[in-house]
């Protein structure tokens, strides 16, 4: 069956193939209906009498270059580095701060979390830096500083290869 409708699209493609052929290559049909009427020849028109008068030529135009536009891009303003926040220390937070003066004072915390305990908002600030060996954390209910404390951990030269509980000790 496949067979059959192969062999039969070839033979289409081939009789399209054909008329296409044919079709360019007649000529196009003359009108031979229409009857051809042949106009009288009438004189020809006597040409003007022109006289050349010489007159100067006229100067070329002068020629007018586009003025050429440089755009000057000025290089971006240097950043305003701005120094870091202090890092806040146990001793410097005052018990029943604000929220608001903590912020201010030493900007947003690294890490904040956002808790309801006994009907109370309870809110935890830390503060860390030197890639968190040195962390403040700052406990906060409805809006005002609770507790406050440092954690640091000791100093591990680069390199050195010991167990968690040696670093600890």
């Amino acid at each position: 069956m496949l067979k059959d409708g192969v062999v039969l699209m070839v033979i289409c493609l081939i009789v399209l193939g054909g008329l296409a052929v044919w079709w360019i290559q007649t000529p196009a049909p003359l009108n031979a209906t229409a009857p051809q009427v042949q106009e009288p020849a009438s004189a020809p028109a006597p040409a003007p009498v022109v006289k050349k008068v010489s007159r100067p030529k006229p100067a070329p135009p002068p020629v007018v270059e586009e003025p050429v536009v440089v755009a000057v891009v000025a290089p971006p303003p240097a950043p305003v580095v701005q120094a870091p926040p202090p890092f806040p220390a146990v001793e410097q937070i005052a018990s029943g701060s604000h929220e608001a003066a903590i912020t201010d004072k030493y900007g947003d915390p690294a890490l904040a979390a956002v808790t309801s305990s006994g009907g109370h908002m309870v809110e935890t600030f830390v503060y860390s830096k030197n890639r968190g060996r040195n962390a403040t954390v700052i406990r906060l209910e409805d809006g005002k500083v609770a507790t406050a404390y440092s954690q640091a951990e000791p100093f591990v030269p680069p390199g050195l290869s010991a167990p968690r509980r040696y670093k600890s000790q």
